[in-house]
């Protein structure tokens, strides 16, 4: 029985909805991120995207500070931003780290070849994804073709609606009939994930004439040839823009919301975040599905260049002023985890499971099975956000990423933790986390963006 006088506790699904339900900025906020992530569907979109926005709103690069702070575009892959907060730059900062990588299928250094009449695109999957579900889907070429000249073309084929889209075609049930005999990962094998680019040959032309045709239309229409693909960065992601879900609405339903919907709402917290305790930073990553390999992931140079180029900047630029300056850091892994599938109860952890609409969901530990590759933030730093978090009433869960033994994944947050800092990962519980179109609860975006503002503005 309810005690009288005290409210009932929301429903699981809803904490989300009586916090922001009436809140003019979450239809706002949702209307940002959709537009958002409808612009960006790479990285190197998502990165030239935020610096746009840091200029206008009075950035300026390392090398020409704006009177709001300063960013660095790291090699087009990544980027860095900074605010100054009370405290000096070597007492630490506060850091919110995003990835603007998703899965996809990338194209091959020597990705065109014709084979009965059809011109195909040779591909190669990225970061983890079922590879049934990328076949017989409207795709877009997105990315950029660099030639020997310094000259760079941009390509987003496939999102205006007068544009042809292209697809990777499946087999017929009819020539299939062993199909039911493979595991599901052996449906489609990463080999035949190869896009349809073209059909129609070009007259006079007995070798490849569709291919011959194609490379013409890219000549005239791009101005680049077929020797230049083997120094372009091309993928092909699912075409069209976000759409809402449900018969309400109340679902935004997009591709690469793991994880630029953290990368929306972490990025507008930064810029909305006032009054300062410490230094804030923001970071947008790459390479986060594969391991955090390369030159734009979290392994990667960037963060610690950043700091100690601004760190020199006063008077601080040793080596030990950058470690120390790491260690009294803290972080948030902004990082969407699955959310509860009422499909498939089976893989969820029925006490730990977060529920869409119930707020970002704080995951203390990451990793598999018994907590390998994992980080595993510290109480005291938990305790701590769970303090930013309930002195602004923000809505927050905990979460888990299903069954032990059966789930499981990782973050950037302990290539982060390498460095001393305290991290705790937290983010909006998705539903069909990998898929070409995921879903988030559009309650959840307002309450993650107020989440990351929390954790900035908090003593």
């Amino acid at each position: 029985m309810e005690e009288k006088g005290r409210k009932a506790a929301p429903a699981p699904g809803s904490k989300a909805w009586e916090r922001y339900g009436e809140d003019p900025r979450r239809e706002a906020a949702v209307e940002g991120l959709m537009d958002f992530v409808t612009r960006c569907k790479t990285e190197r979109e998502t990165v030239r995207h935020l610096e746009g926005r840091l200029r206008e709103e009075g950035f300026g690069p390392l090398e020409a500070p704006g009177p709001k702070g300063v960013f660095l575009n790291w090699k087009d892959r990544a980027l860095a931003a900074y605010r100054s907060g009370r405290k000096p730059l070597g007492a630490g900062v506060r850091l919110v780290a995003a990835h603007a990588d998703s899965p996809r299928i990338d194209l091959k250094p020597r990705p065109l070849y014709e084979d009965g009449g059809l011109l195909m695109g040779d591909g190669h999957y990225y970061g983890g994804l079922k590879k049934y579900q990328w076949v017989n889907l409207p795709l877009a070429l997105h990315g950029e073709v660099h030639r020997t000249d310094g000259t760079t073309v941009r390509l987003a084929l496939g999102e205006d609606p007068s544009d042809p889209v292209l697809l990777v075609p499946d087999l017929a049930p009819h020539l299939d009939r062993e199909q039911e005999n493979r595991k599901a990962s052996e449906t489609v094998t990463g080999e035949n994930l190869d896009a349809l680019l073209g059909h129609r040959p070009r007259t006079g032309e007995e070798k490849d004439p569709v291919k011959a045709a194609v490379l013409a239309l890219l000549e005239e229409r791009y101005g680049f040839g077929e020797e230049d693909l083997t120094s372009s960065d091309l993928a092909l992601v699912p075409a069209g823009p976000a759409r809402r879900v449900g018969v309400d609405g109340a679902l935004v339903g997009a591709y690469g919301l793991d994880d630029r919907v953290c990368v929306f709402c972490g990025f507008e917290a930064f810029l909305e975040a006032r009054d300062l305790p410490r230094g804030a930073v923001f970071l947008a990553l790459d390479r986060e599905e594969i391991g955090s390999e390369g030159v734009g992931g979290a392994q990667g140079a960037l963060l610690e260049l950043f700091l100690g180029e601004l760190l020199g900047r006063e008077g601080c630029g040793s080596v030990l002023d950058l470690r120390r300056c790491l260690a009294a850091s803290e972080a948030l892994s902004a990082d969407v985890t699955e959310g509860g599938n009422p499909l498939y109860k089976e893989s969820f952890d029925p006490r730990q499971t977060p529920r869409p609409g119930d707020g970002p969901a704080m995951m203390k530990v990451t990793g598999q099975r018994g907590k390998y590759d994992a980080s595993e933030a510290r109480g005291e730093f938990v305790a701590r956000v769970r303090r930013a978090l309930e002195g602004e009433n923000v809505p927050w869960q905990t979460g888990s990423l299903g069954r032990v033994d059966k789930g499981g994944g990782g973050t950037v947050a302990k290539y982060l933790s390498r460095s001393g800092m305290d991290v705790l990962d937290l983010g909006p519980a998705l539903l069909s986390m990998h898929a070409p179109y995921e879903l988030v609860s559009t309650a959840d975006v307002l309450a993650s963006r107020e989440a990351y503002r929390a954790f900035y503005e908090g003593d």
